[in-house]
């Protein structure tokens, strides 16, 4: 957007009351509507832009340059409406573009040299089937429904007479008016374009001015307020838009991100402009930083520095490895940065980042991180460091983190004279080491010191501490390897130090691992192994083992692979591919089955097979070869990828069934390149993560994160490891698999991590011993009181927690978080302040959980009063499946619950706050669960007399009828 300069403000508006004197007349006011515009709107023109968190916001202006699916970014009313808009230019044209030398030569008037564009001649013949051909439709292709027409006031630069600029207002009109007739979705917001609104007004969606309060001069660069005079005309001349046209108006105005206060600056500008009747954006003049609207995004993305060694990949980093889950946990998203090939990003951080997490190797240093880390202090956000310290630490270096060097040199000995209980020494104690301690110590009196140490020369140091910028804690005292042992465990209570480093407050945070406030359960299988055959009776295939064993025993429901160079006639096995097919294709028909890919030929290492090897890709599991040997084959992304999937469906699947899931195979490390091949070809991807936490092994560092995002590809891991882990490589014991119910409770108490994901290979049915731990892992699942999920309802949790945004509205304390459509949990942390259900929406209820409460949405947006509830209210305690469609009401002396509950196979729900409750499901009376014995209300993190305060109902399906199923369901209960 073309930003003015202050002292053009006045002559800008005489200039567009003239236009508008020369343009017909409004049409009558029997066509002209009230519209409703966008409730908020958001601007961010920079690269890379933050896409999860302007969906806060109704709708997003950005540049398409840097958007490669806007229709993907795109949500209903009910999961909080959302929408891109591409900002295009009418009235200019970048000299950059590939087809500039197609312009209509008589187009171009002037040139705004300074940035490199044309101004445009309205008038020209061609221009008009120009923009509506190379500029709209490409878009339109993209999927673009929304655009933001900019620079509608350059023709003035040029057009000197009343009938210059009519002829100019003319022809901008028509193209709109072609436009819409062209693209009748469409929807437009106009860059001020005062002028053309008598002749557009009822095609427009909304128009969008500048500088009500505070401006931007783009040529000088300089911000400005806006004294009462500019101010008054600029409000009046909002209003008369409003009301003359009935068309929404945004007002933008701007703020120096590096003026102190800048924040609450904008803020205050945003509700004045608010409190006058308009929508609101007030950013920095580039509009390159996360600014405030209607709402104001909380961040919940960390970018994480770090340098990955040569050869390594960011899977195996320690930043990864160890620190994921620990911020999944609080609810963050994280987004790296590696120093050895990124450059670290510019522009405002404040108010788009909750924090700046770094991780470094010893021995590096990194000259551009401490200027840039000053500069994020000085804004305001907080920064943990781990590890190292990325940089030099002279004494200099120290100062501006409140921080004083220790001269003396290496110390000879080192003794803990103070440390914190509750942050340090949290799995193994700490062991000073005089060789790894850097030299350093608190300078500020009021920063909180958590790990002291001392020498035999009177000098202290202090090795970890909460400071005002943030926070930091030094290698030995992260996480440890004890002597002889290899296996890390943690020195530092990760997860408070980062509450506390971060600075982050107890609020509500979405949660993967629980729906309907009961804990997840799905199942998955690698494909390896199908053509194997078991060590019983008649030698049947492992397959054919399974499905008789348990699958049909237990009726989960279980998203199955297969790798196609196992089956197929161009396979390893052609003379067994006739039986193996016929298997297959048996097993796909099974109601409870949802079909996926294990790739074609099940590369071992994906770097090696896409020729990039590195120290962290070595042979899987003793394997030779990156991949199966299949004949006269040579390894190709695509055929892999979407050529698997299309034998799948092509040959396997009928009934309407369609393979849509990509497991990644062997060391479950593929290339960036690989992950973005399954986003491209439409398909969702998941495995690798290796958490593998047991008793033996009881540390956090075996907790893996929901996933790795590289290059902005984002890798879903499975929730916990497979048999073949658990037997030590499929060597035996072939029972050990059963160790995987210690794993399942260990991530889920004390602290609930991960949803319970059976997960194993064909040849788990090959041995009696290991159809054994299978049945008996699957007895005491279903024991428990869980929601029964395919893996492709897990993985989306997944990305909508990505997607996932947090705002807070500015003219009230209303908590606005936006989960997209497949995540419907939100987990209150333990003491933390709780949501008044009456008085918020998007709230169903509230379960008890081994860590905090579970709020159960129903739908992708809950907008929450965090006030205490007033009086007991009807509302669901649980439900085994996702809840929508809610509504709470009184009548006739009962109270109602209406709801569609979407389940696979049987379901169950229970009714909290009421009692001599009754309910239907799809018009059919339900009879109560006796006992709640499949119920949380049982569980021992419920409170007590739960279970016999909540109505427990069920409904039960036929034994075919697996796949999700919608429920309508009504709940009357006594007064």
């Amino acid at each position: 957007m073309k930003m003015l300069r202050r002292s053009l403000a006045l002559i800008l508006l005489l200039q567009l009351c003239r236009a508008d004197a020369q343009a017909p007349a409004a049409p009558p006011a029997a066509v002209m509507t009230a519209a409703t515009g966008p409730q908020s709107a958001a601007f961010f023109y920079g690269a890379k832009p933050p896409l999860s968190d302007l969906q806060a916001f109704e709708i997003a202006v950005v540049d398409p340059e840097f958007v490669a699916d806007p229709a993907r970014s795109k949500r209903a009313a009910a999961d909080g409406a959302h929408e891109l808009f591409a900002h295009v230019s009418l009235g200019e044209v970048a000299q950059g573009r590939s087809d500039y030398q197609q312009l209509p030569p008589s187009g171009i008037r002037s040139e705004n040299a300074g940035l490199k564009k044309s101004i445009i001649d309205q008038t020209a013949p061609g221009w008009r089937e120009f923009f509506l051909s190379q500029v709209i439709a490409p878009l339109w292709a993209k999927g673009w429904r929304g655009f933001f027409i900019d620079q509608l006031d350059a023709y003035q630069r040029f057009a000197n007479t009343d009938a210059e600029r009519a002829a100019q207002v003319q022809a901008m009109a028509a193209t709109l008016l072609e436009l819409k007739k062209r693209y009748p979705e469409a929807r437009l917001i106009l860059d001020r374009g005062t002028a053309l609104l008598p002749l557009v007004a009822p095609q427009i969606y909304a128009v969008a001015s500048e500088s009500v309060y505070r401006s931007y001069d783009a040529g000088s660069r300089r911000y400005a307020t806006l004294s009462d005079a500019e101010r008054a005309n600029a409000l009046a001349r909002l209003a008369e838009i409003r009301e003359r046209y009935h068309v929404p108006v945004i007002a933008l105005d701007y703020v120096d991100p590096d003026q102190p206060g800048a924040r609450q600056l904008a803020r205050d500008t945003a509700q004045k402009i608010k409190a006058a009747g308009f929508t609101p954006w007030v950013a920095d003049g580039a509009l390159r930083s996360l600014g405030v609207g209607s709402v104001e995004v909380i961040p919940r993305t960390v970018l994480v520095l770090l340098d990955v060694a040569k050869g390594e990949d960011l899977h195996t980093s320690e930043a990864q490895r160890f620190l994921g889950i620990q911020l999944n946990y609080l609810g963050l998203r994280y987004e790296f940065v590696d120093l050895n090939k990124d450059t670290l990003p510019t522009g405002a951080m404040a108010g788009r980042y909750a924090g700046v997490v770094t991780w470094f190797r010893g021995g590096v240093y990194h000259q551009q991180l401490l200027p840039w880390l000053k500069k994020r202090m000085n804004e305001g956000v907080p920064i943990a460091i781990f590890s190292k310290l990325g940089f030099q630490l002279t004494p200099a270096a120290a100062a501006q983190f409140d921080l004083t060097t220790v001269n003396g040199g290496r110390p000879d000995m080192l003794t803990i004279v103070a440390s914190d209980r509750n942050l340090i020494g949290f799995e193994v104690a700490p062991r000073p080491d005089r060789n790894e301690v850097d030299l350093l110590r608190l300078a500020k009196a009021s920063d909180r010191s958590l790990l002291r140490l001392a020498d035999g020369r009177g000098n202290t140091y202090d090795a970890a501490a909460i400071t005002s910028w943030g926070g930091f804690a030094l290698a030995p005292f992260v996480v440890t390897s004890l002597p002889v042992v290899d296996e890390p465990d943690w020195v530092l209570q990760p997860m408070k130090f980062l509450q506390a480093a971060l600075r982050l407050p107890p609020m509500p945070v979405p949660d993967v691992t629980t729906e309907g406030g009961r804990r997840i359960l799905m199942s998955h299988m690698d494909g390896d192994g199908f053509p194997s055959r078991a060590e019983m009776p008649g030698t049947p295939f492992g397959v054919e083992v399974l499905q008789r064993e348990i699958w049909d025993k237990y009726r989960l429901p279980i998203t199955i692979s297969v790798v196609e160079g196992e089956l197929s006639p161009n396979g390893m096995y052609p003379e067994l591919s006739a039986q193996t097919q016929a298997l297959a294709k048996k097993m796909f028909t099974l109601p409870y089955v949802e079909p996926a890919s294990h790739s074609f030929s099940h590369p071992f290492s994906w770097s090696d097979v896409m020729h990039d090897t590195g120290t962290v890709d070595l042979p899987h599991d003793g394997e030779a070869s990156p991949s199966l040997k299949i004949p006269d084959y040579t390894f190709n992304l695509q055929r892999e990828i979407k050529g698997s999937m299309d034998y799948i469906n092509s040959t396997l699947l009928s009934g309407g069934k369609k393979a849509e899931l990509f497991f990644w195979t062997g060391n479950c490390v593929p290339m960036p390149s690989a992950i973005a091949q399954t986003y491209l070809d439409g398909y969702l991807n998941m495995n690798g993560g290796d958490t593998m936490i047991t008793e033996s092994r009881n540390s956090w560092t075996e907790i893996a994160a929901h996933g790795v995002r590289k290059e902005g590809w984002y890798q879903v891991f499975a929730p916990n490891q497979d048999e073949n882990v658990y037997t030590n490589n499929w060597t035996g014991p072939f029972y050990g698999f059963e160790r995987v119910i210690e794993t399942f409770k260990l991530t889920d108490e004390p602290i609930r991590f991960k949803p319970v994901d059976i997960y194993y290979h064909f040849y788990a049915g090959t041995k009696p011993a290991s159809i054994v731990a299978l049945n008996k892992i699957h007895r005491w699942a279903v024991a428990q009181p869980y929601t029964h999920l395919f893996a492709s309802q897990y993985i989306r949790k997944v990305l909508d927690f990505e997607n996932t945004s947090y705002a807070r509205a500015i003219d009230s304390d209303a908590l606005i978080i936006r989960t997209g459509k497949n995540l419907r949990t939100l987990r209150l942390p333990p003491g933390g302040a709780a949501p008044s259900l009456s008085a918020s929406s998007g709230l169903a209820g509230v379960a008890p959980g081994p860590s905090g409460q579970y709020l159960i949405m129903s739908g992708g947006e809950a907008r929450m009063v965090m006030q205490p509830q007033e009086k007991a209210v009807i509302a669901l305690y649980e439900a085994s499946g996702a809840v929508s469609d809610f509504k709470r009401s009184e009548a006739a002396g009962s109270k109602w619950l209406n709801f569609t509950l979407a389940a696979n196979g049987n379901a169950t729900f229970s009714v909290s706050g009421a009692s001599r409750c009754s309910a239907t499901a799809d018009g059919k009376s339900l009879s109560r669960a006796a006992g709640n014995k499949n119920s949380v209300a049982s569980s021992k993190y419920a409170a007590s007399g739960d279970s016999g305060a909540i109505t427990q109902f069920d409904i039960k399906t036929g034994p075919d009828d697996i796949a999700t199923i919608l429920h309508k369901v009504a709940v009357q209960c006594g007064a």
